[in-house]
């Protein structure tokens, strides 16, 4: 989703090919599983114009996902968004507060004192979500659920084995807490400066998405250099970690994985550590 995966500095320059939809054999397994790169903001209606990407999930007998919403850790992942002893407006001079607050509420419609004692990268995520949804006419075109949340939902509907890739409170921690909220309040001015780059890859997204373009939307990643700090942990840590839960459960069963789509390329990217496991990993 725009709200992760387009802030991510990304500096391979690896070709990949133009699918979201991989299939993994080999290795041990006895049924193939398919690794599938999604747009978190995508609704599954868009599933009804990808055969392939349809057939490969309703014949997977379990079903993985980077993380399911637990209500019983909501709390405790709102508190982790909040800075109880700062806030932004004394994290930043006046005239890059006053800079965000015009962006901010020119974007999302709310007031910046609103989110005061939020952590920057918080408000960061809700205007660089603000700008997708604003540039794609193409994306609201398409209904249904996000396709993680329907995923995991049909799934259980299916009687398919549903699992998670890590908690909510893990992924809030590798969102939240990596940078500490100075470097995360000097890194939102940055991005507000350069809104300008990020209408632009708004923009081009759904239709890179659309296009099954991964190599696309990796290049464009590439071209945006340090819009918002380096945030390659969101990507290359978290592969590392789901790289010691995925061969287990894809030997159990066979599984269709589905991920943001910019963790499958890249040297640190599943495709090439599912590869270097001995997995045959082919682009479907």
């Amino acid at each position: 989703m725009k709200t992760l995966s387009f802030l991510l500095v990304l500096v391979s320059t690896t070709t990949f090919s133009q699918s979201l939809l991989w299939k993994v054999s080999g290795n041990g397994l006895k049924k193939p599983s398919y690794l599938f790169g999604i747009y978190h903001i995508m609704k599954d209606s868009y599933l009804n114009q990808n055969p392939k990407i349809k057939s490969a999930y309703e014949g997977a007998e379990g079903v993985v996902v980077e993380t399911e919403v637990d209500s019983s850790a909501m709390l405790s992942m709102a508190m982790r968004g909040l800075m109880l002893d700062k806030s932004l407006d004394k994290l930043l001079s006046q005239t890059d507060y006053q800079l965000v607050a015009d962006e901010f509420k020119k974007g999302t419609g709310y007031d910046l004192a609103l989110f005061n004692q939020m952590k920057p990268i918080v408000t960061a995520t809700m205007l660089s979500l603000a700008y997708v949804q604003k540039e794609s006419d193409t994306l609201n075109s398409f209904t249904g659920l996000p396709l993680d949340l329907y995923f995991a939902s049909d799934g259980r509907k299916r009687q398919k084995t549903v699992s998670a890739l890590e908690t909510m409170e893990e992924q809030m921690a590798f969102l939240f807490d990596h940078d500490p909220v100075e470097k995360q309040a000097q890194n939102l001015v940055e991005m507000v400066k350069e809104k300008d780059d990020m209408h632009d890859m708004s923009k081009s997204v759904t239709e890179l998405y659309l296009k099954q373009d991964l190599q696309g939307m990796w290049k464009m990643n590439e071209k945006s250099g340090n819009t918002f700090g380096n945030m390659t942990y969101l990507l290359d840590e978290r592969n590392h970690n789901w790289m010691k839960r995925l061969p287990g459960l894809m030997a159990s069963r066979p599984t269709f994985v589905a991920v943001g789509a910019l963790h499958l390329p890249g040297p640190q990217g599943l495709v090439e550590l599912l590869k270097k496991e001995g997995y045959q990993v082919e682009p479907q």
